[in-house]
């Protein structure tokens, strides 16, 4: 079991990259989960995998109505909301930026040398995203705008166990 600590660069940097980017507070529903079934998406997810000494991958996902919100605040006016393509890659942005957040913490305090892919962000309410074979960890999120939640799997090399 990878230690905890692994995961709150990830929780922390969730917490400050919505309210510095977007202007919106995001509150817990309770606490971190495993969750080794497959994730039934809330409306829009975004999902980067990272590797180096430690890999893994990190997945937000929200309602539709957040993801909306979201895309107006970081953009800062008003567009349609049909325009799918501003929405989505706001959210593909914001992910991101909270990746890179809490990677470049862990490369700090671990010398870990983790390296993010660019993210991928997929949409369709119900749609099924599969979990690894690492047991991630999962945590929901409320916010005025709708739900979020957040997956994180993370495996360290097994010639590395310093962690």
């Amino acid at each position: 079991m990878v230690s905890g600590q692994l995961y709150i660069p990830f929780i922390e940097s969730i917490k400050n990259i919505f309210r510095k980017n977007a202007d919106i507070e995001i509150c817990t529903e309770g606490t971190f989960y495993t969750q080794n079934e497959d994730i039934k998406s809330l409306g829009v997810a975004s999902i980067i995998n990272f590797f180096g000494k430690m890999k893994g991958r990190f997945l937000i996902d929200m309602e539709k109505d957040l993801a909306l919100a979201l895309a107006k605040n970081m953009i800062g006016t008003d567009f349609d909301p049909q325009n799918e393509n501003m929405v989505l890659e706001s959210v593909k942005k914001l992910n991101r930026i909270i990746a890179d957040n809490a990677i470049e913490e862990l490369n700090n305090l671990y010398s870990a040398e983790i390296k993010a892919a660019l993210p991928i962000v997929l949409e369709g309410k119900d749609a099924l995203i599969t979990v690894p074979k690492v047991e991630p960890i999962s945590m929901d999120y409320i916010t005025a705008c709708g739900r979020l939640k957040i997956n994180i799997a993370i495996e360290e090399d097994n010639r590395t166990q310093e962690y």
